[in-house]
Formats: structure tokens, C-alpha cells, sequence
């Protein structure tokens, strides 16, 4: 687990450029940061004892909000229709633990990478034969519904995805037999085995990045938020937040 070194050239964090201003800054800046999220994914964001947000996301997305003179209005729903949301303009920007892929570019932008690693396979400690992408060939597999991951699993020949709103869901499909492996970021799969102990990571699968999501049409907030992310890694405040979430 890393952090990417948030590293772009003057012309990408050009606030001033005229082009890139669409006017969406000026409209957060009014009204506050609209920011979705799917809480079922720690260490990302999930919801503590008292059904509040939390989570490294959550921290981040804060510390980026204060560097940026905002307030955040945070809206929790399903994984899958965080794009839509965004996409209808119901929200801002989206903060979920979202792998960057190159499907999700056509119709987003992202920020820079926060976070790299790779994704895991998570199967009971009892069963056999599985390390790899192509030994989920034949097996049934959990994934959560919209992800990087489901795509990736069903791009594997002979294996059946069951695809779940919650990855909560997903892993007591793995614990119950429902299922005999589950894809996900590694991070997140750490966390899900000390709350199963049956479960186990069998193998990691390559590497990917981690980002926020905003509209086409808001190069000035994504300016914005890339600069924000620079300077909390510049101040040390990304490495204290890897340390608590990631540790």
C-alpha cells in the first residue's frame, strides 16, 4: 500500500486557464461540496456505531474540502448509481474508494491517484486451488455491482459473478458457501478478514489506482481538487491518514 506522488505539471493545475473554468468551483463554492459515497467499503468509508461516515475517504475528502475553502454536504447510496448521481448533476464529486479505469474515463474526470495497490482475491481458509485470476475459472465469485472488480472477474472465462449491492453482502457470501471467492482492493480485503476469520487472502492481482470522480464539465473543480490533494500531501497530512486507516 502506497500513496502516489501527486505530481502534475503547472499546465494541469493552471487555475487561471480560461478554458477550464465551466463554472462548478464557483457553484461549490456557494453551496458546499456535494459529495457521494458508498459506505460499505473500509477502510475507505463505512458507518461507525452511530451510523456516521467514516473512513480514510472521509478524512481525505475533509482535509481536501479545508484546503479548498468549502464545505462538504456528504449523500450515501449504492455503489452503482454513484456515477449516474453524478452524471445528473445531483452531486459533485464523488469520493467511494473508485478505481480508475479507462471505461470510467469516457464519461468522468478523475482526480490524481491518492491511493495505489493492488486488488485481492478473498476466499475460505478451507478452500483449495485458488491464487490466481484464471483459477476463478468454474468458481462462483462475489463482487460488488458497478465495480472495476466485476468487470475484471467477468472477463474470465467459466467463471460465474454474483454481483451484490454491498460488499458486506459479498463477503458473507464467501463466509456461507454462497460463493467461493470474492475480488476486491487489497486494502479493503484486509479489513474484511479480521472481521471473518474463515476468510483469507489467496492472492493479489496487479496493481490499480484509487481517485475522486467529478463531471466532464468541471475541469476548474477538478484543478481545484488536484491542487488541494498536493498541498495535503505536501503539509504530511496524507501520511498521517495512511497510518490510521492503513495501518
Amino acid at each position: 500500500m502506497k500513496c502516489i506522488p501527486l505530481l502534475l505539471s503547472l499546465g494541469l493545475l493552471a487555475l487561471s486557464t480560461a478554458h477550464a473554468q465551466s463554472g462548478c468551483f464557483a457553484n461549490v463554492k456557494k453551496n458546499g461540496l456535494t459529495v457521494v459515497t458508498s459506505p460499505d467499503y473500509p477502510p475507505f468509508e463505512t458507518l461507525d456505531a452511530n451510523n456516521k461516515v467514516v473512513g480514510f475517504d472521509m478524512d481525505l475528502l475533509n482535509a481536501v474540502a479545508k484546503h479548498m475553502g468549502v464545505k462538504v454536504n456528504l449523500v450515501t447510496q449504492s455503489f452503482d448509481g454513484l456515477v449516474p448521481s453524478l452524471l445528473a448533476k445531483k452531486a459533485d464529486l464523488i469520493a467511494a474508494g473508485m478505481t480508475v479505469t479507462e471505461e470510467r474515463k469516457k464519461s468522468v474526470l478523475f482526480s490524481v491517484p491518492y491511493i495505489s495497490g493492488p486488488n485481492a482475491i478473498v476466499i475460505r481458509k478451507d478452500t483449495p486451488g485458488i491464487s490466481k485470476l484464471s483459477d476463478l475459472s468454474g468458481k462462483t465469485v462475489a463482487v460488488q455491482l458497478g465495480t472495476a472488480q466485476e468487470k475484471l472477474v467477468g472477463d474470465v472465462k467459466g467463471a460465474s459473478v454474483k454481483s451484490f449491492n454491498l460488499y458486506t453482502d459479498a463477503a458473507m457470501a464467501v463466509q456461507t458457501r454462497q460463493a467461493q471467492a470474492m475480488v476486491l482492493h487489497k486494502v479493503v480485503a484486509n479489513s474484511f478478514v479480521k472481521v471473518y476469520p474463515d476468510l483469507k487472502i489467496a492472492g493479489t492481482l496487479g496493481s490499480l489506482n484509487t481517485s475522486f470522480a467529478m463531471r466532464k464539465d468541471c475541469g476548474d473543480l477538478q484543478n481545484r481538487v488536484n491542487a488541494a490533494l498536493i498541498q495535503v500531501r505536501k503539509s504530511g497530512e496524507m501520511d498521517k491518514l495512511v497510518a490510521k486507516w492503513f495501518k
